[in-house]
């Protein structure tokens, strides 16, 4: 038993000083990565502090979801991922649809004073358009600004057409004397402020709402009801006493 003892108090002795050996060689590669010169991009990037992950359905507090929201806007890649906006994404169509068939109901209608009139005017094909940039950058998969600004120019270019069908094209009765209509040689000018009008305000609409609903997916998002197994706990140690 004496010789078994001494056994291991020399194996236990010669693993402390391997141990000793690496911390030391550890320390001294440490000294060396310190003192070597930093460069400046490196440096530049240190000082940014990563980004927290979120993972898919974990909900966070209310300021970190106001910050997270927010994301960068490339122009020029969004600009490439037009043609698939339009042809691939459920973005545009909805929208563009709401806009058709208001333009088309509002070719029917012939009396000022009816009540639709007045709703397709203000609402549904205003000079800044509102419901159709929304939704278009709520269901947007990336570059919501676009597809409002695109949703926006469609509403713009529809209310062209039945503001020129009503008042220039004297399609509409009973107009109150007070209603404003621009003189003729200023209906190119006209045009070109609805359609600027509703593109500056259609992509911030689209952004807008393109923000509420990543703010709304990490702010309310379900918990993960997903369980952790519980440890198992550990079998009790048998007794090994000798008599």
């Amino acid at each position: 038993m004496a010789r078994a003892k001494s056994t291991e108090r020399a194996e236990a002795r010669r693993r402390y000083r391997a141990y000793l050996q690496e911390q030391a060689e550890a320390e001294a590669v440490q000294d060396e990565e310190d003192s070597a010169p930093v460069p400046q991009t490196a440096a530049k990037a240190g000082r940014t502090a990563p980004a927290p992950v979120v993972r898919p359905g974990q909900r966070v507090g209310m300021f970190s979801a106001f910050k997270l929201a927010t994301r960068p806007v490339h122009y020029i890649d969004d600009l490439r991922y037009a043609p698939t906006l339009i042809l691939k994404t459920n973005a545009i169509w909805p929208s563009a649809l709401i806009s058709l068939a208001a333009l088309a109901f509002g070719l029917t209608r012939t009396d000022y004073k009816d009540a639709t009139v007045a709703f397709l005017l203000t609402f549904a094909l205003s000079m800044i358009p509102l419901v159709q940039p929304m939704l278009a950058g709520f269901l947007a998969p990336r570059a919501t600004w676009l597809a409002g600004l695109i949703s926006g120019l469609i509403s713009g270019i529809c209310f062209e057409i039945l503001f020129m069908w009503y008042f220039v094209g004297n399609h509409l009765t009973n107009i109150p004397a007070d209603q404003t209509v621009p003189p003729s040689d200023q209906y190119v000018q006209f045009t070109i402020q609805v359609l600027l009008a509703g593109m500056t305000f259609g992509a911030m609409l689209g952004a807008g709402s393109g923000w509420y609903k990543r703010f709304l997916a990490l702010s309310w998002a379900a918990p993960n009801k997903t369980q952790r197994p519980a440890p198992k706990k550990p079998a009790p140690k048998r007794s090994t006493g000798r008599r």
